[in-house]
């Protein structure tokens, strides 16, 4: 069995550490910037429940042995996302990654290179294969898999639903050693 703890990982610009209750406000943000619900649904959520959601992730960190970073920028502490394994699969000894990071970082690689350093620690760690996936209109998510290392699989039509009632592809990459 992998041992799962969610490490505290540096990159040259970055720290990945454990949710903290100091991550509330930039996970707030996240939650409740329109312009990232054109392609993440996020619940409708209080910043008292924001709190307990947090508090739960980072209970299932210990409990349910399911990995959550922060993403935190190294020059200023600014926590600017999240990067999480979203589905473990134990049989075939594979994960699901997702992230996300605040509009107003997005363009300066901060999401690639958390990628790819999630990504390498999970290979490294004893899986086989990591996965990501993004709605297909994502076209800035698509470049940050390949830029960190992940091959497009795939792609299956009509299976996110978008903020106007319509519904998007999603494309899928994955990354082995």
């Amino acid at each position: 069995m992998i041992a799962i703890l969610s490490p505290k990982i540096e990159t040259n610009r970055l720290i990945l550490r454990r949710y903290n209750e100091s991550d509330i406000d930039a996970f707030y943000e996240i939650l409740h910037d329109n312009r990232l619900h054109k392609y993440i649904q996020f619940p409708n959520l209080t910043k008292d429940e924001e709190l307990e959601y947090i508090r739960n992730c980072m209970n299932q960190v210990e409990e349910s042995k399911y990995e959550r970073w922060a993403i935190v920028l190294k020059e200023n502490n600014i926590t600017i996302g999240n990067i999480s394994v979203n589905t473990l699969n134990k049989k075939h000894n594979y994960c699901n990654v997702g992230y996300v990071v605040r509009y107003n970082y997005w363009g300066n690689g901060y999401a690639g290179e958390a990628l790819k350093a999630v990504s390498d620690y999970l290979l490294d760690t004893g899986y086989y294969l990591v996965e990501c996936s993004c709605n297909e209109l994502n076209a800035q998510s698509s470049k940050t898999m390949l830029k960190a290392g992940f091959k497009k699989d795939g792609y299956i039509s009509n299976r996110r639903l978008n903020e106007n009632g319509l519904y998007s592809g999603v494309e899928f990459y994955s990354k082995t050693k």
